[in-house]
């Protein structure tokens, strides 16, 4: 094989050997992520997340969970299954109803006006103890949460270490976040590393078929 030939082939097989290196790259941003793929179901979360809505959960330390975020709950109140709540207080913080009206640390609760109407069905004063969180659905007339165990021995509060498996970072329900940036180069690196894959492949094959060609040529043959 001629030497231009013989490095036009190498070329090749380099850009195939970085186009696999920078997919396996991408692929291991998303496996060491922690990411999952979970989907919808019930109403209790609704409008932002309806039946049959995806979600992409990911991991994250208990110290890192923060008020007005998703989780999808690990079985709390011995529950089947794991529902999807928001968070609405975590340790320290005081949430309360009174006389229909919802309130976080003495404060009106910032939230949707369509979503407090239905917060109240009974008044109750909760103090969050450190390492849990105060739970609710969205849809507050649907969801059984945080409001409806005020008697379970912990006033309802989840231990954090039931949320920390899948926080909820993009949903395909209304107001869907964007992507976490780390996903989306990941999926840059891996939709990278598929073309410089298939474009080394294609022109190395290119490259030895044309080689193959020359060498069963008769002799004489123009090139």
């Amino acid at each position: 094989m001629p030497k231009g030939r013989a490095r036009g082939l190498w070329f090749a097989v380099a850009v195939a050997v970085t186009g696999i290196l920078c997919g396996a790259l991408g692929l291991s941003v998303v496996l060491t992520g922690g990411y999952s793929l979970h989907r919808m179901d019930g109403t209790a979360m609704e409008p932002a997340l309806r039946p049959g809505d995806r979600m992409l959960a990911d991991r994250v330390a208990a110290a890192d969970v923060r008020r007005g975020e998703i989780y999808i709950a690990d079985s709390p109140w011995g529950l089947h299954g794991s529902p999807v709540f928001r968070v609405v207080a975590l340790g320290g913080q005081r949430i309360a109803c009174a006389d229909g009206r919802p309130s976080l640390d003495g404060q009106p609760l910032d939230e949707p006006a369509d979503r407090r109407a239905d917060t109240c069905p009974r008044d109750f004063d909760v103090t969050v103890p450190p390492g849990r969180a105060f739970l609710m659905g969205d849809r507050r007339a649907a969801a059984t949460d945080s409001r409806h165990h005020l008697d379970d021995g912990h006033q309802g509060t989840v231990d954090l270490a039931r949320l920390t498996g899948d926080r909820v970072v993009w949903h395909s329900g209304s107001g869907s976040p964007a992507l976490p940036g780390k996903l989306i180069g990941a999926a840059l690196l891996m939709a990278l590393g598929a073309l410089l894959t298939v474009f080394g492949v294609l022109a190395a094959v290119v490259i030895a078929s044309f080689a193959a060609a020359r060498r069963r040529a008769p002799a004489g043959t123009p090139g």
